[in-house]
């Protein structure tokens, strides 16, 4: 995906960017794009119950011991549990951690038989080597658009040269989108529907058109 936005004016002489004798042309380029998906953090609901609230702590206590052995030879890193929620019969925590995208159908075969389990959420993470190279290429992209929009614009009012006198990085930088997935009975989640991360780069571009 795509954006430009054109604003000719009329040149003036500025101490950071070279003197236009002809028309400086301003462009502000985006440049978005998909990328691949290295892990997933998963999210879990594990509640426990009982006659009484220590009853109830206590199988929530078994069951997270289970659930920490079933995970931990699928987890990138550590598993992160929050404090748990108490209720008179009832105890809960959340689970969640990171995997990698080979290890999801044995996570979820894994936790998926264990009393007391529940999947909530599944959040995408891109490849960070992936995202280097996708900046890159996206900037090559908008670069290139933009001296084609010059050219354009050139042609339009008569000028024979277009000339990159300036490019604003203050903006340039990739942007991952990682998207948190409900889930629930009636809507599983599956790891290749899962949306892709997305990386931005914008820049602002100056030209002289003479």
């Amino acid at each position: 995906m795509a954006a430009t936005a054109v604003v000719p004016r009329t040149a003036a002489v500025q101490a950071q960017e070279p003197p236009c004798a002809g028309t400086v042309l301003q462009l502000s380029i985006n440049e978005t794009g998909p990328l691949s998906i290295d892990r997933f953090r998963f999210h879990l609901l594990l509640n426990g119950e009982g006659d009484r609230e220590q009853a109830a702590m206590d199988q929530l206590n078994q069951r997270l011991s289970t659930l920490r052995l079933q995970l931990n030879p699928l987890v990138s890193g550590t598993l992160t549990v929050s404090s748990p929620t108490t209720s008179r019969q009832s105890s809960r925590v959340r689970v969640s951690g990171e995997m990698k995208r080979g290890n999801y159908n044995t996570l979820i075969q894994s936790v998926g038989r264990l009393p007391g389990v529940r999947l909530v959420g599944m959040q995408s993470i891109p490849d960070q080597d992936d995202s280097e190279t996708l900046k890159q290429s996206l900037m090559q992209a908008g670069l290139r658009r933009g001296k084609q929009e010059a050219e354009r614009t050139a042609k339009a009012i008569g000028a024979a040269r277009v000339k990159l006198i300036r490019i604003n990085r203050t903006s340039i930088g990739g942007i991952p989108r990682p998207m948190l997935k409900s889930v629930s009975e009636d809507a599983p989640f599956r790891p290749d529907e899962a949306p892709d991360p997305q990386i931005a780069v914008r820049m602002q571009l100056d030209y002289c058109l003479f």
